[in-house]
């Protein structure tokens, strides 16, 4: 059976999630580097392959997937069925489901809408709004951890994956979490998982890169 391909770019907090979870699952794929700070999400032969000209997508011997939460929840039930990072049971499906959903819907474009600017030059400070905006969707986020250790139970699954590339993306930009007690315990438990030191490294280089863009980084959200 041919081997997926992965279209990816290192510094993209949603295709590194992707990347989390191949290392989980011990999962080999053909990657494939698309940057989308040179407009190739937006060429013609990637186009053909999503329409949407977003990364990651997967290319599953021509089933072509974007969206990094459903490539997640699919490459699990795919190849490694059951697994308990995305468990073949009901319940424990739906709280996943249900944080994979409030990251897509609220958190990612929330908390990441609040500072995203600032890499492409189009935001040249951090507003007061902003600020809000970025605590708020922090805040939210923490109440997950109310009860448990994960975002949805108290082991890993797909969600932690989903949200660790952001989270840490943030602190190597700045962000102080230790103002977020859950969120900050939740992210050193989060070094247990296979890639996180890899992930850790793209972070620090989107925390580079932003400096080299807006040299006071993310601590006005501080």
């Amino acid at each position: 059976m041919p081997t997926p391909t992965l279209y990816y770019f290192p510094m993209s907090p949603p295709a590194r999630a992707v990347l989390l979870l191949l290392k989980e699952l011990g999962l080999t794929v053909n990657l494939k580097v698309v940057n989308p700070l040179a407009g190739e999400t937006r060429t013609e032969e990637f186009m053909r392959i999503n329409p949407e000209h977003t990364i990651p997508t997967l290319d599953d011997n021509g089933f072509y997937l974007g969206e990094s939460r459903a490539i997640l929840t699919y490459l699990v039930d795919a190849y490694r069925p059951g697994h308990s990072l995305y468990p073949n049971i009901p319940k424990e499906k739906a709280l996943i489901n249900r944080v994979l959903h409030h990251d897509l819907g609220a958190f990612y474009p929330k908390f990441f809408g609040s500072f995203g600017g600032l890499f492409s030059g189009a935001v040249t400070e951090i507003s007061e709004e902003m600020k809000t905006n970025a605590h708020k969707a922090l805040t939210d986020l923490e109440n997950y951890l109310v009860r448990n250790d994960y975002f949805a139970g108290e082991n890993p699954t797909v969600a932690d994956l989903s949200l660790l590339p952001t989270i840490a993306t943030a602190v190597h930009c700045g962000l102080d979490l230790s103002k977020y007690k859950r969120l900050s315990e939740w992210y050193e438990q989060c070094r247990t998982l296979k890639g996180f030191e890899d992930d850790q490294e793209a972070s620090r280089q989107v925390g580079e890169f932003l400096r080299s863009k807006y040299p006071a980084g993310l601590e006005a959200l501080n």
